[in-house]
C-alpha cells in the first residue's frame, strides 16, 4: 500500500494548497501515481495558535476538501493529522494527543531547523520523558542541512525511540551527500515512512511515483516494499518496537 504520510494538501489551512482547485490538482497527481491513502499534515505552531483553533480550521477546511474530492478519479482516502513544530511544553498540553494522525498514538514531529546542540538535546529529552503519544520525525533528511551530520541525528533517539519520515524529494532532488544519506537510511531500515510534503503543483508539487522508482532502483523492491509496510502498521497503531523490527 503506498500511503502518503506528509502533505499539505487542505485548501488555505497554511502555506499549501491556496485553494480547493490546487488541493484537487494535488489529489490528481498522486492518484497518478497509485497512491492509496494520503495523510492530511497541515503546520501546526503551538507559540501561534491554540490547539482548538487548528483543530476547528482543520475540519472546515477537511469538509470542504471532502465534498469535492469525488471529482478525482481514484481519488487517495484522506485521513487527517498535522505536522507539529517542536514545542518543549507541548507534550504536557492536555490536547496534545488531538493531533495524533487519525485513529492512532502517532505524532508527526518537525524539530527546529537549527544545528543540534546539548540545549536541544536536552530539552528534546524533557518532551520525550513527558510524551505519552508516540513520535515520527517529519522529513528527517531536513536536518543534514544545519550542520548536522548523521550522528547528530541518531544521537536522538537516545531520549527514546521514534520512527523516521522522509520526504520524496530527498532521492530525487536532494545533494547527493543527503541522497547517498537516504538511500542508506532505507537499506538499513531506518525509515518507516514517506511523504511528497507537497504544497503545490509547482514548485513543491508532489513526486511519490519518481522516488519510488528511485528507491526501488538503487535499495531494491524490498526495500521500498518495507517502508510501505511499516506505514501500514503506523495506520494500525501498532508498537514502535514492532514497527522498527519489521522487515519483509
Amino acid at each position: 500500500m503506498r500511503i502518503d504520510f506528509h502533505s499539505h494538501i487542505l485548501p488555505g489551512m497554511d502555506d499549501g494548497a491556496s485553494d480547493i482547485n490546487e488541493s484537487l490538482a494535488m489529489l490528481k497527481m498522486l492518484s497518478e501515481s497509485k497512491v492509496d491513502k494520503v495523510i492530511l499534515t497541515p503546520h501546526f505552531y503551538r507559540q501561534n495558535e491554540k490547539i482548538d483553533s487548528f483543530l476547528k480550521r482543520r475540519e472546515a477546511a477537511f469538509e470542504k476538501l471532502s465534498a469535492a474530492a469525488g471529482e478525482v478519479c481514484g481519488c487517495p482516502e484522506l485521513l487527517l493529522g498535522a505536522e507539529v513544530y517542536f514545542y518543549p511544553s507541548l507534550s504536557s498540553d492536555p490536547d496534545f494527543h488531538k493531533l495524533c494522525i487519525e485513529n492512532t498514538g502517532y505524532i508527526l514531529l518537525e524539530l527546529p531547523f537549527e544545528q543540534f546542540h546539548d540545549n536541544f538535546y536536552s530539552s528534546y529529552s524533557k518532551f520525550s520523558n513527558n510524551c505519552e503519544q508516540k513520535i515520527i520525525f517529519a522529513h528527517i533528511e531536513r536536518y543534514l542541512s544545519f550542520g548536522n551530520t548523521p550522528h547528530d541525528i541518531m544521537k536522538i533517539f537516545e531520549y527514546g525511540n521514534a520512527l523516521c519520515q522522509m520526504n520524496c524529494s530527498s532521492p530525487v532532488e536532494a545533494s547527493l551527500l543527503k541522497k547517498k544519506t537516504m538511500l542508506r537510511f532505507i537499506s538499513d531500515g531506518l525509515i518507516s515512512a514517506v511523504g511528497t510534503d507537497a504544497h503545490n503543483t509547482s514548485r513543491r508539487p508532489p513526486m511519490y511515483g519518481k522516488a519510488e522508482k528511485l528507491i526501488v532502483s538503487k535499495c531494491g523492491q524490498r526495500a521500498f516494499d518495507n517502508v510501505c509496510r511499516r506505514s501500514e502498521m503506523i495506520l494500525e497503531d501498532r508498537s514502535l518496537r514492532e514497527i522498527i523490527q519489521t522487515n519483509i
